[in-house]
Protein backbone atom coordinates (compact mmCIF):
# COMPACT_ATOMS: atom_id res chain seq x y z
CA UNK A 1 0.00 0.00 0.00
CA UNK A 2 1.23 3.47 -0.75
CA UNK A 3 2.21 6.33 1.54
CA UNK A 4 -1.07 7.97 0.52
CA UNK A 5 -3.03 5.30 2.37
CA UNK A 6 -0.99 5.81 5.52
CA UNK A 7 -1.33 9.56 5.21
CA UNK A 8 -5.12 9.51 5.12
CA UNK A 9 -5.20 7.96 8.58
CA UNK A 10 -3.00 10.67 10.07
CA UNK A 11 -4.30 13.75 8.32
CA UNK A 12 -7.61 15.05 7.12
CA UNK A 13 -8.12 14.08 3.48
CA UNK A 14 -10.95 14.28 0.96
CA UNK A 15 -11.99 10.65 1.43
CA UNK A 16 -11.65 10.41 5.21
CA UNK A 17 -13.17 13.60 6.63
CA UNK A 18 -12.17 14.51 10.17
CA UNK A 19 -15.74 14.35 11.43
CA UNK A 20 -15.94 10.65 10.55
CA UNK A 21 -13.11 9.51 12.82
CA UNK A 22 -12.54 11.10 16.23
CA UNK A 23 -9.00 9.72 16.57
CA UNK A 24 -6.27 8.82 14.06
CA UNK A 25 -7.08 5.25 13.05
CA UNK A 26 -4.16 3.52 11.37
CA UNK A 27 -1.51 4.22 14.04
CA UNK A 28 -3.52 2.03 16.43
CA UNK A 29 -2.71 -1.06 14.31
CA UNK A 30 0.06 -0.32 11.78
CA UNK A 31 0.73 -4.00 11.02
CA UNK A 32 -2.45 -4.23 8.95
CA UNK A 33 -0.68 -2.37 6.16
CA UNK A 34 2.02 -5.06 6.14
CA UNK A 35 -0.56 -7.85 6.07
CA UNK A 36 -2.36 -6.40 3.04
CA UNK A 37 0.85 -5.65 1.17
CA UNK A 38 2.00 -9.23 1.74
CA UNK A 39 -1.31 -10.73 0.55
CA UNK A 40 -1.85 -12.36 3.93
CA UNK A 41 -5.04 -13.57 5.59
CA UNK A 42 -5.12 -12.50 9.23
CA UNK A 43 -7.20 -12.08 12.37
CA UNK A 44 -7.99 -8.89 14.24
CA UNK A 45 -9.61 -9.18 17.64
CA UNK A 46 -10.31 -6.71 20.42
CA UNK A 47 -12.99 -5.99 23.07
CA UNK A 48 -16.19 -4.11 22.32
CA UNK A 49 -15.96 -0.34 21.90
CA UNK A 50 -12.26 -0.54 21.02
CA UNK A 51 -12.61 0.88 17.52
CA UNK A 52 -12.64 -2.24 15.31
CA UNK A 53 -15.52 -1.23 13.05
CA UNK A 54 -14.27 2.35 12.79
CA UNK A 55 -10.88 0.99 11.76
CA UNK A 56 -12.44 -1.22 9.07
CA UNK A 57 -14.49 1.67 7.68
CA UNK A 58 -11.40 3.89 7.52
CA UNK A 59 -9.31 1.16 5.91
CA UNK A 60 -11.99 0.46 3.31
CA UNK A 61 -12.37 4.13 2.41
CA UNK A 62 -8.64 4.68 2.21
CA UNK A 63 -7.82 1.61 0.12
CA UNK A 64 -10.57 2.44 -2.35
CA UNK A 65 -9.43 6.07 -2.52
CA UNK A 66 -5.87 4.97 -3.28
CA UNK A 67 -7.18 3.19 -6.38
CA UNK A 68 -4.70 0.30 -6.54
CA UNK A 69 -7.17 -2.30 -5.24
CA UNK A 70 -10.76 -2.60 -4.05
CA UNK A 71 -11.79 -2.99 -0.42
CA UNK A 72 -15.03 -4.24 1.08
CA UNK A 73 -16.13 -4.41 4.71
CA UNK A 74 -18.81 -7.01 5.43
CA UNK A 75 -20.56 -7.65 8.75
CA UNK A 76 -21.41 -11.24 9.65
CA UNK A 77 -23.72 -10.26 12.50
CA UNK A 78 -26.63 -11.81 10.61
CA UNK A 79 -25.38 -15.38 11.15
CA UNK A 80 -25.67 -15.12 14.94
CA UNK A 81 -27.81 -17.92 16.32
CA UNK A 82 -28.29 -19.76 12.99
CA UNK A 83 -27.68 -23.48 13.50
CA UNK A 84 -28.34 -24.77 9.98
CA UNK A 85 -25.20 -24.72 7.79
CA UNK A 86 -27.04 -23.98 4.56
CA UNK A 87 -29.00 -21.11 6.08
CA UNK A 88 -25.83 -19.74 7.64
CA UNK A 89 -23.85 -19.79 4.39
CA UNK A 90 -26.81 -18.31 2.52
CA UNK A 91 -26.79 -15.49 5.07
CA UNK A 92 -23.07 -14.92 4.50
CA UNK A 93 -23.71 -14.61 0.76
CA UNK A 94 -26.55 -12.17 1.47
CA UNK A 95 -24.30 -10.11 3.73
CA UNK A 96 -21.56 -9.93 1.07
CA UNK A 97 -24.13 -8.88 -1.51
CA UNK A 98 -25.49 -6.23 0.84
CA UNK A 99 -21.97 -4.88 1.43
CA UNK A 100 -21.43 -4.72 -2.33
CA UNK A 101 -24.75 -2.95 -2.86
CA UNK A 102 -23.89 -0.33 -0.21
CA UNK A 103 -20.31 0.20 -1.38
CA UNK A 104 -19.22 3.69 -2.42
CA UNK A 105 -17.37 2.13 -5.37
CA UNK A 106 -19.51 1.96 -8.51
CA UNK A 107 -17.84 -1.21 -9.81
CA UNK A 108 -18.46 -3.06 -6.53
CA UNK A 109 -22.05 -1.85 -6.28
CA UNK A 110 -22.73 -3.20 -9.78
CA UNK A 111 -21.63 -6.69 -8.70
CA UNK A 112 -24.28 -7.10 -6.01
CA UNK A 113 -26.62 -10.09 -6.43
CA UNK A 114 -25.51 -10.98 -9.99
CA UNK A 115 -23.74 -14.27 -9.16
CA UNK A 116 -26.44 -15.91 -7.02
CA UNK A 117 -27.69 -18.38 -9.65
CA UNK A 118 -24.35 -19.55 -11.00
CA UNK A 119 -22.71 -22.94 -10.51
CA UNK A 120 -21.83 -23.81 -6.93
CA UNK A 121 -24.12 -21.25 -5.34
CA UNK A 122 -26.64 -23.80 -4.04
CA UNK A 123 -24.41 -25.99 -1.86
CA UNK A 124 -23.42 -24.82 1.64
CA UNK A 125 -19.89 -26.17 1.24
CA UNK A 126 -19.15 -24.05 -1.85
CA UNK A 127 -21.42 -21.00 -2.05
CA UNK A 128 -19.20 -18.53 -0.17
CA UNK A 129 -16.09 -19.70 -2.00
CA UNK A 130 -17.76 -19.51 -5.40
CA UNK A 131 -19.27 -16.09 -4.77
CA UNK A 132 -15.88 -14.62 -3.83
CA UNK A 133 -14.26 -16.40 -6.78
CA UNK A 134 -16.83 -15.06 -9.26
CA UNK A 135 -16.52 -11.60 -7.76
CA UNK A 136 -12.72 -11.48 -7.89
CA UNK A 137 -12.65 -12.87 -11.44
CA UNK A 138 -14.97 -10.06 -12.54
CA UNK A 139 -12.89 -7.22 -11.08
CA UNK A 140 -10.03 -5.40 -12.78
CA UNK A 141 -8.08 -5.02 -9.52
CA UNK A 142 -7.37 -7.14 -6.45
CA UNK A 143 -9.96 -7.25 -3.67
CA UNK A 144 -9.34 -6.90 0.07
CA UNK A 145 -12.23 -8.00 2.27
CA UNK A 146 -12.78 -7.46 5.99
CA UNK A 147 -15.29 -9.76 7.73
CA UNK A 148 -16.50 -7.99 10.86
CA UNK A 149 -18.26 -9.95 13.65
CA UNK A 150 -16.58 -13.12 12.35
CA UNK A 151 -17.04 -14.85 15.71
CA UNK A 152 -20.85 -14.88 15.39
CA UNK A 153 -20.93 -18.31 13.74
CA UNK A 154 -22.24 -21.42 15.44
CA UNK A 155 -19.79 -24.31 15.61
CA UNK A 156 -20.46 -26.28 12.40
CA UNK A 157 -21.08 -23.14 10.34
CA UNK A 158 -17.75 -21.70 11.43
CA UNK A 159 -15.93 -24.80 10.21
CA UNK A 160 -17.87 -24.73 6.91
CA UNK A 161 -17.05 -21.07 6.33
CA UNK A 162 -13.37 -21.32 7.19
CA UNK A 163 -12.89 -24.51 5.18
CA UNK A 164 -14.10 -22.74 2.05
CA UNK A 165 -11.72 -19.86 2.69
CA UNK A 166 -8.81 -22.23 3.22
CA UNK A 167 -9.53 -24.32 0.13
CA UNK A 168 -9.84 -21.26 -2.10
CA UNK A 169 -6.72 -19.67 -0.63
CA UNK A 170 -4.67 -22.77 -1.41
CA UNK A 171 -5.62 -22.64 -5.12
CA UNK A 172 -5.92 -18.89 -5.69
CA UNK A 173 -2.74 -18.83 -7.82
CA UNK A 174 -4.36 -21.11 -10.42
CA UNK A 175 -6.19 -19.80 -13.46
CA UNK A 176 -9.90 -19.39 -12.82
CA UNK A 177 -9.46 -19.57 -9.05
CA UNK A 178 -8.95 -15.90 -8.26
CA UNK A 179 -9.73 -15.01 -4.66
CA UNK A 180 -9.33 -11.95 -2.41
CA UNK A 181 -5.79 -10.63 -2.19
CA UNK A 182 -6.05 -10.25 1.58
CA UNK A 183 -8.70 -11.04 4.15
CA UNK A 184 -9.26 -10.19 7.81
CA UNK A 185 -11.53 -12.01 10.23
CA UNK A 186 -12.51 -9.47 12.88
CA UNK A 187 -14.20 -10.10 16.20
CA UNK A 188 -14.08 -9.99 19.97
CA UNK A 189 -11.64 -12.86 20.31
CA UNK A 190 -9.04 -14.79 18.36
CA UNK A 191 -11.13 -17.07 16.20
CA UNK A 192 -8.48 -19.80 16.56
CA UNK A 193 -9.60 -20.29 20.16
CA UNK A 194 -13.22 -20.49 19.08
CA UNK A 195 -12.41 -23.04 16.37
CA UNK A 196 -10.55 -25.23 18.87
CA UNK A 197 -13.83 -25.58 20.76
CA UNK A 198 -15.97 -25.94 17.63
CA UNK A 199 -13.90 -28.57 15.83
CA UNK A 200 -14.81 -32.19 16.66
CA UNK A 201 -11.89 -34.22 18.03
CA UNK A 202 -11.97 -36.41 14.93
CA UNK A 203 -11.16 -33.51 12.64
CA UNK A 204 -7.52 -33.19 11.73
CA UNK A 205 -5.68 -30.16 13.02
CA UNK A 206 -3.44 -30.35 9.98
CA UNK A 207 -4.84 -30.29 6.48
CA UNK A 208 -8.46 -29.86 7.68
CA UNK A 209 -7.57 -26.74 9.63
CA UNK A 210 -8.27 -23.45 7.86
CA UNK A 211 -5.59 -21.82 9.94
CA UNK A 212 -2.69 -22.94 7.82
CA UNK A 213 -3.62 -19.80 5.86
CA UNK A 214 -3.44 -17.42 8.82
CA UNK A 215 -0.38 -15.20 8.93
CA UNK A 216 -1.01 -13.43 12.21
CA UNK A 217 -3.57 -12.57 14.87
CA UNK A 218 -3.58 -8.86 15.61
CA UNK A 219 -5.28 -6.91 18.35
CA UNK A 220 -5.94 -3.26 19.02
CA UNK A 221 -3.99 -1.50 21.73
CA UNK A 222 -5.81 0.23 24.56
CA UNK A 223 -6.54 3.92 24.11
CA UNK A 224 -3.72 6.09 25.41
CA UNK A 225 -4.16 9.04 27.78
CA UNK A 226 -3.29 11.43 24.93
CA UNK A 227 -6.05 9.91 22.77
CA UNK A 228 -8.82 10.31 25.33
CA UNK A 229 -7.88 13.75 26.65
CA UNK A 230 -10.28 16.52 25.70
Amino acid sequence: MSDNIIKTFNTVGPCVPSEHYMLPVLPRQPEIDEMIDGKFYFILHAPRQSGKTTLLDALTDSINADGKMYALACSLMGVRGILDRNESMTTVVSQINAALFLSQEDILRQKAYIFDNLIGMNAPDTKVRFLLNYLCESLDKDLVIFFDEADCFTDTSLVTFLSQIRDAYNTRHKRGNKFPRSMALVGLRDIRDYLAQARPDAMSKGIASPFNIKKKALTLANFTLDEIEI
